[in-house]
């Protein structure tokens, strides 16, 4: 499903901003990698801070639950081992990133995730036209149900991380993808809705079953190429895509399944880093 793992972030708070004094009050990260969970981390937090009485209405988190949580000093460090280098994502991932920031500059630490993946703007690019894009009702819309009290960290993140798996699928039945790459959900994000079908149209890989029988050109030997990610694939032929008679690159994947990409994608170059690499490179034997 993911190519690399994403970490589903969710914070409780005391407020709607560090900037008017709102503080964590509870977080949960989720690690989801392929098409499930795999760990997580849960915990409340003490930040010493008023909890309102709103706020315990909405969340069912009390004063006494905080005061007898860990400190912020002892969760903050945890949880950003927990998340390490793998891409962020939250359901408004501004507010909850917003909070990390602000938690982790009070004691002079850094994040190192490696980018934010919104999963409200994912599902407005993705889902447009919808009426509302709120946890619940979109998660309901979906066939997603909460596991446990919504407005609580860990019932949020499962949810999110439903929601995250279920755009996921979504794009790999309409454009072929075998796994999805977080940066492609960072860069989702970044589109208008209008753009989007086109670019993932683009750099999308097509299912065989939509490309022209008879190669063009047939390989002899095995060639194997190397993504800029690091993954291995096999060389199958060069083909014609039967819709507009392109020129495909027909490859193998390690987990044996055929795809393609445009022969200008499957060679192009891209700027990472300020680094120029290529997309698909040979190995040499």
């Amino acid at each position: 499903m993911f190519e690399k793992p994403v970490v589903m972030i969710d914070f409780e708070t005391s407020g709607m901003s560090p900037e008017q004094g709102g503080r964590v009050t509870e977080v949960a990260a989720l690690r989801i990698a392929g098409g499930e969970i795999v760990d997580r981390y849960v915990s409340l937090i003490n930040c010493n801070v008023r909890i309102p009485y709103f706020i315990t209405e909405l969340t069912g988190i009390t004063q006494a639950m905080v005061n007898k949580a860990p400190p912020a000093s002892e969760v903050l460090p945890e949880l950003l081992e927990f998340i390490g280098t793998d891409a962020l994502a939250a359901h408004n991932a501004s507010f909850d990133e917003k909070f990390l920031l602000a938690e982790s500059d009070r004691l002079g630490l850094r994040p190192t995730h490696d980018g934010l993946i919104c999963s409200v703007k994912l599902a407005r690019r993705v889902f447009p036209g919808l009426s509302t894009y709120s946890l619940g009702p979109l998660a309901a819309s979906m066939g997603i149900r909460f596991k446990g009290a919504a407005h609580r960290a860990e019932a949020d993140a499962e949810v999110a991380s439903a929601l995250m798996l279920h755009i996921a699928t979504e794009l790999g039945q309409r454009y072929g993808y075998p796994a999805i790459d977080p940066r492609l959900l960072q860069d989702i994000n970044k589109l208008a809705a209008a753009k989007v079908p086109a670019f993932l149209k683009k750099h999308s890989a097509t299912p065989l079953a939509e490309v022209a029988s008879v190669p063009a050109i047939k390989t002899t030997g095995v060639q194997r190429y190397r993504h800029y990610k690091g993954g291995i694939y096999e060389l199958v032929c060069e083909a014609t895509q039967e819709s507009d008679h392109s020129p495909v690159i027909v490859y193998r994947a390690h987990n044996g399944t055929i795809w393609t990409r445009p022969k200008s994608v499957f060679f192009e170059k891209l700027l990472i880093n300020g680094v120029e690499v290529q997309r698909f490179t040979e190995i040499k034997e």
